[in-house]
């Protein structure tokens, strides 16, 4: 191999090259060579070319034509560069035979030839293969003969690889001049399917400079040779971004043209004004039009354009920018474009044009303002609907004027989050029909295709709210301590609009106003003193070492020590704490005709504090605290007769702990209530007032907890023992329950004993124990109470228990689980009865539960369970080429007792594939609740019953669908064929339908010749059966 690096020289004039080298360049069997030399070369050399050749000397631009049409050539439109230093590297891999002159830069290559370079800066390398080439290094030209094929990965253009016959190349520039070539691309359409383009044309110009490309003769196709179907053109032109430009263009099948246009411009680019027509929708002939005014609306999104866009499209992803009638890639847009691309500002203005929908327009943006923290949000859309009334007098009717907005401004900020959110409507389909709009060019329009419009809005807005929401805190200053914490959880107004008719006109009616509602909370500290204490029970071992033998080096000594051990964190404390929180409600709720602030108004407010003083003069020995909690609650309601309630309450929690012992105290009561209620008196303007003070008593009524309550943990070298007893004193009801705990790794056991006060003296209530083992896979526990308030016949009958074991295998790929409700004596007095007895297996995709219930020696089934949910199972043969996939998601549910209660749901899909032939897909969707049929005259169960049943719901020819218990309520079923280029659907569904206050099964039947290089290029047939008869929709 022979590499070249040198400083590229790109000179004008050619004069040194043909005189040095004339006799070889002018018997060049290069056409295209040849053309570019008389194109480039300068005054002098042509004067000289034309000596040669015995042509008389006339002007430069006469002259150089002269010289082509001596050598019948045509003149090639390339731009003359300016000289440029630039830095390349040439690598020639392969080549049978190599020539060249010392005095010239020109190599001659020939048998095998494969050559490389890139430019400096380039990380890949251009690739080119031929059986002859001519390089001329100074100029960085080559010309390439014979079966000639050419890469370059750095395009992102239809010319990725090209096959020729002859093909002229700078590579400096990327200019490429090809005799019968044929490019290969990959490209991705619209469908996420990968798609192959060969376009081929008799003579191919590309300008690697300004990126187009031109075809004169050409096509476009998925395959090399004898396409089944193409797109065929006079002249092809690929502009930068994917443009493409046709001349005498026409679609074929084969050879057969089935669609023909003079001139087309297919936009590849995103055009400004992002254009959408069409001539046949639901809405008539349209045009819509979106205009960003500055920065990129994420909303338009390039998943509603054609395939052929994407396929046409660059991969480019830096931020595109208007530029003229296009959008490109330039360095950098305006200050304006700039800021809005910073902060993800942006304002859209909209225009449409429905024939049947009237004028539409609208604006549409966010503004991010400081840091993006400030976000204000709007869109406001006007239309003129032609079919409008002026009086809106049936819910169906709309006006002639439409509008519809929608505001929002949102400030997130460290302290202080608001949000306001203000929508208003002129009727509920306004934005259904206008919202739901084309924001991109679409390859269906020109051909006369029925356009579908985007179902991103489908629900009518009977009712909107306004609604203002806050929150703040905050930060923490100078006052912390004693205000530690001030937060408004929530501050919120709403006002909610109703679709209705009032005085024979349907409008918005305002309905109910929140204003306003209130959530916060404020913590303090108004004295907090902490000291820890000394500890003297610190132990501390001297680091010692080993005696190890003289010779050992020191490396090897060994230090023992013994980390401190100091007892637990000891201090003592004296705190007063608080904390008040706040919640308010103030609405008015239309009850009559309008809302009325006098009569509909309604209040309520709610204020709880604490306020804590906690005391411990050793952490370890005592912890003592009191709380304080006053209430204030007020509800006013005016729409009610007793309108107005007031409740002021004072409630108390004292605490006391001795840690050291495990002993604690605890007593929660109320000291206070005041209530007070005002009633409306029938008939009069007279207001009762009504009051109840409850002082202080410990009784029942206003105690809550009393209660102590003693435990410790004692560990031991087999396990650790926790003893416990907890008492309630009077005046609640008093009891006591001694415990003891056992706990050593997964095993635990409890057993306690409670008694219960009966007419003032402690009675035995119950025994109650518990065993458990816990372990991943494992566990299982039984829970015991034996009932010692009753005398029963048998000693068992006091006993009842709860028993439950899981288990799990091969990493929790099979789950099995039981458990058990056993009562020695029900209380229809039967004696060993088991509530429930279940037991449950899982596998991966299936589930299994079964239910008993009855005595122990006489269970009786109750319940079954069988969910079966299998997405896609799939089984290959034939080299994996042909495959069927199953798909179920079944629940049956068996009651055994409850015939009326059994029931079955199944989702099932089939589906079988030929690789590069066939698709075909089957899905359906039914439902049975009658299983109370399927029991014979003695009141069992009976399958075969079950079995005709299930053969009638097939019965499509005949009347037995129509008498299942199988309810069919959708069903599937697609089939593709694919004929190369082209692919075959077919598809029917079937579904029920609501409409008209009955249900009516709905079948769909279409068929549709698909493209599939460009999907929306099809033909489609629909029809669709209603009351009875079908309809076919229009075809395209």
């Amino acid at each position: 191999m022979r590499k070249a690096e040198r400083i590229q020289k790109r000179i004008l004039c050619l004069i040194a090259l043909f005189y040095i080298m004339g006799s070889v360049l002018y018997a060049q069997s290069d056409s295209l060579m040849l053309s570019l030399s008389i194109q480039q070369a300068d005054e002098q050399t042509l004067l000289e070319m034309a000596r040669l050749r015995n042509i008389a000397s006339v002007e430069t631009d006469v002259l150089r034509q002269a010289l082509l049409d001596y050598h019948d050539l045509e003149l090639y439109p390339i731009a003359l560069e300016q000289d440029v230093s630039q830095q390349y590297q040439m690598t020639i891999v392969q080549a049978d035979t190599l020539s060249t002159d010392a005095d010239s830069s020109l190599v001659q290559l020939e048998g095998n030839v494969v050559v490389s370079f890139k430019l400096q800066g380039e990380t890949k390398e251009k690739k080119l293969s031929a059986q002859k080439m001519l390089i001329d290094l100074d100029h960085t030209m080559l010309s390439a003969q014979g079966s000639v094929t050419y890469e370059d990965p750095q395009i992102d253009s239809a010319l990725q690889k090209v096959d020729g016959t002859i093909i002229t190349l700078d590579w400096s520039s990327s200019s490429l001049f090809i005799k019968g070539a044929t490019t290969q691309s990959e490209k991705t359409n619209s469908e996420e399917q990968k798609v192959t383009l060969y376009t081929s044309g008799s003579q191919i110009t590309y300008a690697g400079k300004t990126t187009s490309l031109s075809y004169s003769d050409g096509w476009i196709g998925t395959k090399k040779v004898d396409p089944l179907s193409s797109i065929r053109a006079k002249k092809l032109q690929f502009l930068p971004g994917g443009d493409l430009m046709v001349q005498s263009a026409s679609l074929q099948m084969g050879r057969v043209p089935v669609f023909w246009t003079p001139f087309f411009l297919f936009p590849g680019n995103r055009m400004v004004g992002n254009p959408a027509m069409g001539f046949a929708s639901e809405r008539g002939m349209f045009v819509s039009t979106t205009f960003e005014l500055f920065g990129s609306n994420p909303k338009l999104q390039e998943a509603n354009s054609s395939s052929f866009a994407s396929l046409l499209a660059s991969s480019n992803n830096q931020a595109l920018f208007p530029d003229g009638p296009i959008y490109s890639d330039r360095s950098s847009g305006s200050g304006l474009q700039n800021w809005a691309k910073g902060n993800g500002s942006y304002l859209s203005l909209m225009a449409d044009a429905y024939e049947l929908a009237g004028l539409h327009t609208a604006l549409n943006g966010q503004i991010s303002l400081l840091n993006k923290k400030l976000t204000i949000g709007t869109h406001d859309s006007l239309a003129l609907y032609v079919e409008g009334k002026e009086l809106v007098a049936e819910y169906a009717d709309a006006p002639r004027l439409r509008y519809y907005g929608e505001h929002l401004l949102k400030l997130d900020t460290t302290y202080a989050d608001v949000s306001l959110e203000f929508p208003y409507y002129s009727d509920p389909k306004v934005k259904r029909l206008y919202a739901n709009r084309l924001t991109a060019f679409s390859f269906d329009a020109p051909l006369g295709k029925a356009q579908e419009f985007p179902l991103d809005f489908a629900s009518d807005i009977t009712s909107y709210t306004w609604k203002l929401t806050s929150s703040f805190k905050l930060p923490k200053t100078v006052l912390s301590p004693y205000l530690s914490s001030l937060t408004i959880t929530s501050l919120s107004a709403q006002a909610r609009w109703d679709w209705q008719k009032q005085d024979g006109e349907y409008r918005y009616l305002l309905k109910k106003v929140i204003l306003p509602e209130l959530q916060m909370n404020m913590e303090g500290s108004l004295f907090s003193f902490t000291a820890p204490l000394a500890s003297d029970d610190i132990e501390q071992e001297q680091q010692t070492s080993l005696e190890l033998p003289p010779l050992l080096p020191k490396a090897y000594e060994i230090g023992v020590s013994s980390t401190p051990k100091s007892s637990p964190t000891t201090e003592r404390n004296l705190s007063l704490t608080y904390s008040i929180d706040q919640k308010l409600t103030h609405s008015v709720t239309e009850t009559t005709t309008a809302l009325d602030w006098q009569d509909d108004a309604y209040l309520y407010t709610f204020t709880k504090g604490s306020f804590i003083l906690s005391a411990s003069p050793h952490s370890q020995m005592l912890k003592l605290s009191q709380e304080l909690i006053p209430q204030l609650s007020i509800v006013e309601d005016q729409s009610k007769n007793v309108f107005y309630n007031q409740e002021v309450q004072l409630f108390s929690v004292t605490k006391a702990e001795l840690p050291i012992l495990g002993l604690s105290y605890t007593l929660s009561q109320r000291l206070y209530r005041f209530q007070e209620t005002q009633t409306r008196s029938t008939g009069t303007s007279e207001v009762l007032i009504a009051t109840n003070e409850e002082e202080y008593a410990f009784t029942k009524d206003t105690v809550t907890i009393h209660q102590v309550k003693i435990e410790k943990a004692i560990t031991l070298g087999f396990g650790t023992f926790t003893p416990s007893i907890t008492a309630n004193m009077y005046p609640v009801t008093q009891s006591l329950l001694p415990r003891l705990l056992y706990t050593n790794g997964p095993v635990s056991i409890s057993l306690s004993f409670r008694w219960t006060e009966v007419a003032g003296v402690l009675q035995k209530d119950a025994l109650f124990g518990q065993v458990k083992y816990a372990r991943p896979a494992w566990t299982f526990q039984v829970d015991a109470n034996y009932d010692l308030t009753t005398i029963h016949q048998r000693a068992l009958d006091a006993l009842s228990l709860q028993q439950s074991m899981s288990a799990s295998f091969f990493k929790k790929a099979v789950k099995i689980s039981q458990n058990v409700s056993y009562i020695a004596l029900s209380t229809q007095n039967v004696q060993d009865w088991v509530e429930q007895l279940t037991f449950k297996a899982e596998v991966p995709s299936l589930s299994f539960t079964y239910t008993m219930q009855g005595q122990v020696h006489d269970l009786h089934s109750q319940k079954m369970i069988a969910t079966i949910s299998a997405k896609k199972l799939s089984f290959r043969v034939w080299k994996r080429r042909v495959e069927l996939t199953l798909g179920l998601d079944t629940s049956f549910n068996f009651h055994f007792i409850d015939r009326y209660a059994s029931s079955l749901d199944v989702v099932g899909s089939l589906g079988f594939s030929i690789a590069e032939f066939l698709d075909c897909s089957l899905s359906v969707k039914s439902s049975n609740t009658g299983f109370f049929r399927y029991y014979d005259d003695q009141g069992s169960f009976s399958l075969p019953l079950l079995w005709e049943d299930l053969l009638r719901s097939f019965d499509m020819t005949g009347d037995g669908r129509y008498h299942t218990q199988f309810n069919l309520s959708s069903i599937s079923f697609d089939l593709v064929h694919y004929l190369g280029d082209w692919s075959l659907n077919c598809k029917y569904t079937g579904s029920v339908v609501l409409s008209n206050n009955q249900y009516n099964w709905v079948p769909t039947v279409s068929v549709f010749l698909t493209w599939n290089t460009i999907p929306e290029l099809n033909v489609e047939e629909k029809w669709t059966q209603s009351n009875q008869e079908w309809i076919r929709t229009q075809a395209t």
